[in-house]
């Protein structure tokens, strides 16, 4: 399946800012333990919903995951009950952005009498997810209904985030009229994106940055309109008073770019850090701050208030020895700090020092003028490529 570069995942981006596609073409697309982590609840919810059609993944799920994915599996069933359902539904984007060759793939699709219901299962628990006006949604729901109106006619799409690791279930309810006005939008702006793809040098005003378009998107350390936004936020002279000028690719990180763009994070790390700290002061007084508000985090981990009446009462509910404890060996720190005062001799520590490791430190960029002495990367031999005759 062709991968889109106008994917719906990242519309909020692209229809926000319409030059970030090209910028992103310079940066790869890594996956992460977090992106795993979702697409592994993916498979297994697809295939308890689909077993037929949909692969057993060939990886366990995390017991602590699986109330989540059983949460998801049983809203769908509810919600599509008598409709006709797709599940992992592939859908080709052509119509609405314009790309040819572009899919996606919707991770619930049905027609429940004359509503279309469109279920976006969002694993992730760092980010609240809104349905409301959501355009990744409203892009599936239209490549979908090409497919769903052969079989009855589309009167209302229903769309719905479900973000169970958040408690957050959302849901925008729309006419088919409504959103098909909609998307003479979204295919404008699409049209707009597409345009500005392959532009060498790339027009200035093409970059747009807002929280919610930027937050995700990978060329943020070479974008030049970000980094003259957050120059004249804190009023960094070497960089505000630059003359704009549209740049090619390659220049916007090169090292003498970098190298002012790190001066301009240290800049501005400290006046964050501080901007937050005083709005939370502030907050905590009582005091309103327009479209700011303090909310309470996640709970912290459950603990027995006593120790003692906890371990009596599970012997008394008749639990084995190693059903009401859990035993850890104690850390190489600790039986260090055994050796020091006595309790392991020196002969033993040494045997003791055969089998302890530790993770090599991994490099972190400071100023030039930091006392440690500079580290240089090693050469691999996954860098070279093999010569052929």
């Amino acid at each position: 399946m062709t991968h889109a570069v106008l994917s719906p995942s990242s519309s909020r981006r692209w229809m926000t800012c319409p030059g970030s596609v090209n910028l992103e073409r310079m940066f790869p697309n890594e996956s992460s333990s977090y992106a795993e982590e979702g697409t592994l609840a993916h498979a297994w919810a697809a295939f308890a919903l689909d077993p037929e059609n949909q692969p057993k993944p060939s990886k366990d799920l995390p017991e602590v995951h699986r109330p989540y994915v059983l949460d998801y599996v049983e809203f769908v069933k509810r919600e599509t009950e008598g409709g006709l359902r797709q599940i992992e539904f592939k859908v080709d984007l052509l119509s609405i952005t314009g790309e040819a060759g572009a899919k996606g793939t919707i991770d619930c699709a049905s027609l429940v009498g004359n509503t279309l219901k469109i279920i976006d299962f969002k694993f992730g628990q760092g980010v609240l997810v809104s349905a409301q006006r959501n355009s990744q949604l409203l892009i599936y729901a239209l490549a979908a209904s090409e497919f769903f109106s052969m079989f009855d006619e589309i009167k209302e799409i229903e769309m719905t985030i479900f973000q169970p690791r958040m408690d957050n279930i959302d849901t925008w309810k729309i006419s088919m009229p409504q959103a098909e006005e909609l998307a003479i939008t979204v295919r404008a702006k699409a049209a707009e994106a597409l345009a500005f793809y392959r532009a060498d040098p790339l027009p200035l005003e093409t970059l747009k940055p807002h929280v919610d378009a930027c937050r995700f998107c990978r060329a943020k350390a070479a974008c030049p309109k970000l980094r003259e936004t957050g120059a004249k936020a804190c009023d960094f002279k070497p960089i505000a008073d630059e003359e704009p000028v549209p740049m090619l690719g390659a220049e916007l990180m090169s090292p003498e770019r970098l190298a002012e763009n790190m001066q301009l994070a240290d800049f501005l790390e400290p006046w964050i850090a501080a901007v937050r700290e005083e709005a939370h002061r502030q907050l905590m007084n009582g005091n309103e701050i327009p479209g700011f508000k303090l909310v309470l985090g996640r709970p912290g981990n459950r603990q027995w208030t006593s120790a003692q009446e906890a371990e009596e009462m599970l012997k008394g509910f008749k639990l084995r020895e190693a059903e009401r404890y859990t035993f850890k060996v104690i850390s190489p720190t600790q039986a260090e700090k055994l050796m020091k005062v006595g309790r392991i001799g020196e002969r033993q520590w040494k045997r003791a020092l055969e089998i302890i490791t530790r993770a090599e430190p991994q490099p972190t960029v400071v100023p030039e003028t930091d006392k440690r002495e500079a580290w240089q990367p090693t050469a691999q031999s996954t860098d070279f490529s093999p010569i052929t005759n």
